[in-house]
């Protein structure tokens, strides 16, 4: 049995790809990679380098999105093609509790 997130992956992919690539695109492709827990904790800036950035509000979310940060890779690159996020760099604020 295929999870709804798997599923939403697959399903959103060749409806992203017809789409112009914008950041717009690859933060709606990031909150569906990452799944709503990981994505409503990391906020992503995608920079046209093919860098995306993603910011960890508290350390055990940032810890929590280095472990993710191949499989949510590998979304990314179902629902943009392989050449569009080439990148995931995680940061989070030196201030940050947890």
């Amino acid at each position: 049995m295929e999870s709804l997130q798997q599923t939403a992956v697959r399903a959103l992919g060749p409806l992203l790809h017809a789409q112009p690539l914008s950041p717009g695109k690859v933060t709606f492709a990031w909150s569906i990679a990452a799944g709503p827990l990981l994505a409503r904790h990391g906020t992503p800036h995608w920079h046209t380098d093919g860098t995306l950035y993603v910011h960890a509000r508290e350390l055990v979310w940032f810890r929590e999105l280095e472990r993710a940060r191949p499989v949510v890779a590998q979304r990314l690159a179902h629902l943009l093609g392989p050449d569009v996020v080439r990148r995931i760099v995680i940061t989070r604020s030196e201030f940050s509790h947890a």
